[in-house]
């Protein structure tokens, strides 16, 4: 959600300043009573000024029923009214709602603000799912209302311990993101660690009434136990119970597949050896269905043998995820890595001839048992993490988009090509299509200029004015490389051809009109 900007100071027109100065000294110059039947004229003209006025004579009596039935009203229009969709997602008046809330705060009333700001954050965010406009003016409005929330529960007659527990239940109940940017709410406070204590506890005892999700569950399930576990390892931070932590994290990591937090903890508290094997036991359970936290902990055994100047087996992790989702960003990390064990040559010919073949260059088949073994030609030592079966051939093979890549990265535009036009099968991919462009048109103009022209095509036919532009820059570079090569007759009866071809799209010829 986006952070509620704070509007810059205005100065006040000279002008303007002189109209309230005039209105104050006639203010002033009038009696009691001409004052009175003053405002309650205006009162009687402005909807908003009787309210306002009637807000605060309620406020001032103890009388707060009505405007908490007004707030009260104002929160449930929030709810979505299927019979009149365009009424509802009309403009909401947060302004409104804060205005009044912020009034019974001051007033004193703190526990009926938290009252209503539950109900509030039930049918606020609504706004998100079923607004047709731009979501800023939800986002400051929800924000407004959410700070006075927050800081009437400072102010309540809940003890600490229960105000850290609303404002945790809150937070684990919102579905978007209206409570990340009140974080200081958790820093700030200054909670002792008893009232910590207390939380940790009901957290842990509503962790363990929890219905424990499927093995490989991904479910919503398991991400609620996961925010309720984070909340619950925040807890013992702050109560000083650091050395429950690394238990919890044992128990919930099968769990909720988080094993990559489990591990981050282990190393803090310097168990090396626990933490390599609890990374082997969470790849391998989580490379199929959860492969964005495999890679993580690929990434923390990687971070380990750094810190031990590990070369080598850095390498074999690095190539492993390179078997799994071959890219350019993979390959000149094992190119500098391996360049300091002196094998860049042999593991970049192995790598290569991988993205050719699809045959793992780690492994070779062996005669006996029809199994694989390590091959003899690998010049990288084993890893110890292994991807399955069913991950080894996901990729289709020649993966000519990768090696297109690194053709390009290695400033070889006959392999460029070679790969660039097998592997092309649409005209949408024009980053791939400009990049092979510029890497060739030193060597292979003609090629450049026919892959700048068909994106350039392409666009123009789309027949939309912002494809139009999109075209522009392709011709421009069109039109540079005929100049380069003193080809300029040719440019010009390309784009004489061009303007003759296109001449009733009007949009289109202003366009080639400022080129």
């Amino acid at each position: 959600m986006p952070r509620k900007k704070t509007p810059a100071l205005k100065r006040v027109p000279k002008q303007r300043s002189k109209r309230r100065t005039s209105a104050r000294s006639w203010l002033e110059k009038q009696s009691k009573d001409e004052l009175v039947d003053f405002i309650l004229e205006l009162a009687q003209e402005h909807p908003r000024i009787s309210e306002l006025l009637a807000d605060r004579s309620n406020l001032k009596q103890g009388n707060i029923s009505p405007i908490r039935e007004a707030i009260r009203r104002d929160i449930e229009a929030l709810e979505p009214d299927w019979q009149d969709y365009d009424a509802f997602d009309a403009d909401t008046d947060f302004a409104h709602i804060a205005e009044r809330l912020a009034a019974l705060l001051d007033a004193g009333y703190a526990d009926d603000v938290i009252e209503l700001g539950e109900a509030f954050l039930k049918l606020a965010p609504k706004r998100y799912e079923y607004s047709h406009y731009d979501d800023w003016d939800i986002s400051s409005g929800i924000a407004e209302c959410l700070n006075i929330i927050l800081k009437a529960l400072t102010r309540s007659s809940l003890p600490p311990a229960e105000q850290l527990l609303w404002y945790i239940d809150a937070e684990l109940k919102d579905e978007y993101a209206i409570f990340d940017t009140t974080e200081d709410f958790i820093k700030k406070r200054g909670h002792k660690k008893t009232d910590w204590q207390v939380v940790s506890e009901i957290l842990e005892s509503r962790l363990q009434a929890q219905t424990v999700p499927k093995d490989n569950d991904t479910s919503s399930d398991c991400y609620k136990r996961e925010n309720l576990s984070r909340w619950l390892q925040t807890a013992m931070e702050r109560s000083g119970r650091q050395t429950d932590i690394v238990g919890l994290l044992q128990r919930e990591a099968p769990i909720t597949h988080r094993y990559d937090k489990l591990v981050s903890a282990l190393l803090t508290a310097g168990r090396e050896q626990e933490a390599h094997d609890w990374i082997v036991e969470g790849f391998a359970k989580t490379i199929d269905k959860l492969p964005g936290i495999a890679w993580r902990l690929a990434e923390q055994l990687r971070d380990m043998a750094s810190r031990k100047k590990q070369h080598a087996n850095i390498a074999s992790l690095l190539a492993l995820e390179f078997f799994y989702r071959p890219d350019t960003t993979l390959y000149c990390k094992l190119e500098k890595v391996t360049q300091r064990i002196r094998c860049w040559p042999a593991v970049r010919e192995a790598l290569l001839a991988y993205l050719e073949t699809g045959v793992h260059p780690d492994l070779q088949p062996a005669k006996k048992h029809n199994t694989k073994a390590l091959s003899l030609n690998w010049p990288l030592p084993p890893c110890d993490l292994l991807l399955p079966k069913s991950t080894r051939t996901t990729n289709p093979f020649p993966n000519t988009g990768v090696l297109v890549n690194i053709a390009i990265y290695e400033k070889r535009p006959d392999d460029v090509l070679k790969w660039y036009h097998p592997g092309r099968k649409s005209y949408m991919y024009h980053n791939t299509d400009d990049s092979v462009a510029e890497a060739v048109k030193s060597t292979h103009p003609d090629e450049a200029l026919a892959i700048w022209k068909r994106v350039a095509e392409w666009e123009i036919a789309r027949v939309k004015p912002a494809a139009y532009k999109v075209a522009a820059p392709y011709l421009k570079k069109i039109r540079a490389l005929y100049r380069k090569q003193k080809r300029t007759g040719e440019w010009n009866i390309y784009f004489t051809a061009l303007r003759r071809q296109h001449k009733a799209k009007r949009r289109l010829i202003e366009i080639l009109d400022s080129l």
